[in-house]
């Protein structure tokens, strides 16, 4: 029996399940969350929980008003979690782990990072988002997918391939994201309500986010710097920044890019994307954080130019070491 066909026979022994997911959700935690919700909720009773709010641009989700944000509003009854898109489950709560301790624990996830902490880890650094993951998992589940579970896959997996452009977008997430929308899934919606449905407080926050832009003398390495101040005169919210570090990526020559953003006082979550030739998930490790190869991410405390001169001297160092 291989893991797929084991994870599942435990789910179908299994009749309260709860569904957990990383804090500052985006598209591929909230909609792989959903999906198992979708795809079992006739037959079992599942809570679905992520610590933060969801993105104004995930609203649309079916389902995503069942969410709880607080574990004191959970029922205590579940017997599994089922923990996606996470590489910890201290990503999930701070107090995660014992508010679960003794059930058992599945995990589903695509960081290289994971530290395997389920029962049974279904985790392939080589699937390009969670969301794929689980499509295979549920297919062979004996259950069709109805078009509610197809249109939170979609979601997942378009995001984290960055609408099929990113370098994990492979051969599987085209052939995945066809079967879901033979099941059901509408690109055209989707795409409208993720990428062009942005009120304009967003637009007010980009200008003042642009005119920060930073280069390194040949152009290798930029960055942006995002404060707090900047939300409030633009009256927006920290959702509203998803996507800016890709202006980044769209320029010629950059091969890593980096937002610094403001979550605290003198804390920072620093942002890293690269074009593929850095592995920036490394970068991110060793300053306490993780993520993928081309995708990472770590918050710093301190005062910010003097992280932002340590950050680009790294960085630097390290695009010189893929030449």
């Amino acid at each position: 029996m291989n893991l797929i066909q084991k994870i599942n026979k435990e789910l179908k022994a299994t009749t309260r399940i709860l569904v957990a997911s990383h804090q500052n959700p985006e598209g591929d935690a909230i909609g792989s969350a959903l999906a198992l919700y979708h795809h079992w909720k006739a037959e079992k009773e599942i809570q679905v929980f992520n610590e933060d709010k969801v993105p104004y641009f995930l609203s649309f989700l079916p389902g995503v008003e069942l969410i709880k944000h607080k574990l004191t509003e959970l029922k205590r009854n579940f017997e599994m979690v089922i923990v996606v898109d996470c590489a910890n489950l201290s990503r999930v709560n701070d107090n995660f782990s014992k508010f679960i301790e003794g059930r058992k624990i599945i995990n589903i996830d695509h960081h290289q990072t994971n530290s395997n902490f389920g029962m049974l880890n279904l985790v392939s650094a080589k699937a390009s988002s969670t969301g794929e993951i689980i499509f295979e998992l549920l297919k062979k589940s004996g259950k069709r997918l109805n078009p509610e579970t197809a249109i939170c896959l979609y979601t997942a997996i378009s995001m984290d391939t960055g609408s099929f452009q990113y370098i994990n977008t492979s051969y599987n997430s085209f052939k995945t994201a066809t079967e879901l929308v033979k099941l059901g899934a509408k690109p055209n919606q989707i795409a409208r309500a993720v990428y062009h449905s942005h009120p304009p407080a967003r637009l007010l926050l980009l200008c003042q986010v642009l005119a920060t832009l930073k280069f390194s003398k040949d152009q290798k390495r930029a960055d942006l710097t995002l404060s707090q101040d900047m939300y409030k005169k633009a009256q927006a919210s920290p959702e509203m920044a998803e996507g800016f570090i890709n202006y980044l990526t769209s320029i010629k020559g950059v091969e890593v890019a980096m937002l610094f953003r403001q979550v605290g006082k003198n804390q920072y979550k620093v942002t890293f994307r690269s074009m593929g030739k850095v592995n920036v998930a490394r970068l991110a490790e060793e300053l306490g954080g993780g993520g993928h190869h081309q995708a990472s991410g770590a918050t710093l405390n301190g005062n910010l130019e003097q992280i932002k001169r340590q950050i680009r001297v790294r960085v630097d160092n390290l695009i010189k070491r893929y030449k």
